[in-house]
């Protein structure tokens, strides 16, 4: 169903499936019965939607990022929100369905003939999670549509779809692993990834190590959590442009976060640090690339609101 790889593409990025590592996690901790001390609370300090499911918005600048090769430089900004619409269970089987939607302003300046550009992802995300009475083994599953566009004209090339298997284990009270299959498909190219990840919480302390995510936290009081987190940023869409067609959006954010929790349901994050790993391909209706920059680290600002279940 999915083609071998065409060429290496970029890691998926929120809200398709490994960021649900942690929500597996997460579960799998709530719901285990036969060692129900202290359950695994993980840390969300971007706001990809792997901790407690909640209504979010975030809201991140990134500081120009300078072309490598060409004089210029990226700007970008991101708005990006999650809605839990509905959840079902049935037996051991539970069943949810998330909507999620960023809007995405980029200033190329003039690299590749565009200027700036208002894009958008529309995605929902379908997943089945089982978890047995009395067990430390769990499943899940996951399917995530979506659209990425400028919403010019919408077509096949605007449609990109990922799947995640996972099976977890909770070996002890505080320590989790999950191993299994990440795969995506758009525009012609599909990618298939071992998905592993494991989360060990002692304390106050947390290591959460979820590729492409990880995050180093401290709990420094009930209602306030500090971390460190590394995660990828940018995107990749499709343009209705004559001489550009599709825009890949690379990078790495590397964060220092505050976390802090007013009420059992609201929560406020800030977070700053440095993009790194920037890289930026524009290609044409032929797939062919027409322009390719790496792009300079820059500085990032950012914040997110959460109400949460």
């Amino acid at each position: 169903m999915l083609k071998p790889p065409i060429r290496a593409r970029r890691l998926p990025l929120p809200i398709v499936g490994t960021i649900l590592f942690g929500s597996a996690l997460h579960a799998s901790a709530q719901s285990t019965q036969s060692a129900p001390s202290s359950s695994l609370e993980l840390i969300d300090p971007a706001a990809f939607g792997f901790s407690r499911p909640s209504y979010l918005i975030d809201a991140t600048i990134v500081g120009t990022q300078d072309f490598e090769r060409v004089p210029g430089g990226l700007d970008f900004a991101e708005i990006r929100t999650l809605f839990p619409v509905a959840a079902w269970k049935v037996g051991d089987i539970r069943i949810g369905l998330t909507l999620g939607y960023n809007l995405s302003e980029l200033g190329f300046d003039g690299l590749g003939g565009l200027g700036d550009e208002t894009l958008h992802t529309l995605q929902a995300q379908v997943g089945l999670f089982w978890r047995p009475e009395n067990s430390r083994w769990w499943g899940l599953g996951l399917v995530s549509p979506g659209l990425n566009t400028d919403f010019e004209a919408i077509s096949w090339d605007d449609f990109a779809v990922s799947t995640l298997g996972l099976v977890g284990y909770r070996y002890t009270d505080s320590l989790s692993f999950a191993g299994g299959l990440f795969a995506r498909y758009e525009t012609d190219d599909s990618l298939i990834l071992p998905a592993l990840g494991l989360v060990w919480q002692k304390d106050a302390f947390t290591v959460q190590l979820t590729p492409p995510f990880i995050v180093l936290g401290w709990k420094a009081a009930d209602s306030l959590t500090l971390s460190l987190s590394t995660y990828p940023s940018g995107g990749s869409w499709d343009l209705d442009g004559q001489n550009v067609n599709r825009v890949d959006l690379d990078g790495w954010q590397m964060a220092a976060s505050i976390l802090y929790q007013f009420n059992q349901h609201v929560t406020l994050s800030l977070r700053a640090g440095i993009n790194v790993g920037g890289e930026l391909e524009l290609r044409d209706r032929n797939d062919r690339s027409i322009a390719n920059q790496s792009l300079d680290s820059a500085p990032f600002g950012a914040m997110n609101l959460r109400w949460q279940f």
